[in-house]
């Protein structure tokens, strides 16, 4: 009886262990709500360089352990094969950063992880797997005020970061 007893305490401290949301992943609330977004994207490999219109919904899922973005952008005659993406992102106390994961819908994903804002911007780098290639990527998100953000996407071509687009979004 002593044994169950000491197993189901351990079970409990368990799953109070790890049944927990770390508040850090809470710095990622500012991004929570829809944002409207107006950039370009630039002329690279991957295509030739257009103007970009997008929509990006950012909420909390699985008990706020995770906030998940979905960008769209929108079909237009310079743009006639928009991107979108499902993204999530949290933060895992091993490496003490913030992780991303991410898939398009030109059948890419993508791991990043940040250390956390510094300051007003927010980095992301990892690899991005597309097209049978592996890239380094970098995301950056810089606040300009509570409602609106720049993102800026980078990629590592032949050894230099090329961006790949720039846009502002606003709530």
């Amino acid at each position: 009886m002593k044994t169950r007893m000491v197993a189901v305490v351990l079970c409990l401290i368990t799953v109070a262990a790890f049944g927990q949301v770390n508040p850090k992943v809470k710095e990622l609330h500012w991004f929570t709500g829809t944002w409207q977004c107006k950039g370009i994207t630039f002329a690279s490999p991957m295509g030739p360089e257009h103007p970009t219109k997008a929509t990006v919904h950012g909420m909390w899922i699985l008990g706020g352990a995770w906030m998940q973005i979905t960008y769209t952008e929108m079909k237009t005659p310079k743009n006639p094969h928009p991107y979108a993406v499902q993204a999530v992102w949290s933060y895992d106390e091993q490496p003490k950063a913030f992780v991303a994961g991410a898939v398009d819908n030109m059948g890419g994903y993508s791991t990043q992880q940040s250390p956390g804002w510094d300051g007003d911007k927010l980095v992301f780098t990892g690899p991005m797997h597309g097209g049978g290639a592996t890239m380094s990527s970098r995301d950056i998100f810089t606040r300009v005020s509570k409602t609106e953000v720049r993102h800026e996407s980078e990629m590592e071509m032949d050894g230099k970061w090329t961006k790949l687009d720039r846009e502002t979004c606003k709530k």
